[in-house]
């Protein structure tokens, strides 16, 4: 648990930084997400998955900066009231 905690912290502050790579794997996601965040994101198409080219590493990879627009829409969702979003994402 303490390293978990550990490699969360690491994970934060380099994303901070600005340090993180834009490609990263499927583990590595939920190692900074959490697996239930990454499966959810996924079932609501926030994120996509994309085929790996290096099958060794993982089958699939996904963006970073994906990850941080669906990190940012969970806080505005846990905010804002879905009757409210669902107005806003209605095109006219």
């Amino acid at each position: 648990d303490r390293r978990q905690r550990q490699m969360c912290i690491r994970d934060r502050t380099l994303k901070a930084l600005g340090l993180l790579p834009e490609v990263v794997t499927i583990s590595q996601a939920e190692k900074i997400y959490g697996r239930r965040l990454i499966t959810e994101w996924r079932s609501k198409e926030w994120i996509k998955f994309y085929p790996a080219k290096n099958k060794e590493r993982g089958k699939y990879y996904v963006k970073m900066s994906e990850l941080e627009t669906a990190s940012a829409m969970m806080d505005i969702h846990n905010k804002v009231p879905a009757n409210i979003i669902k107005v806003l994402m209605q095109v006219p």
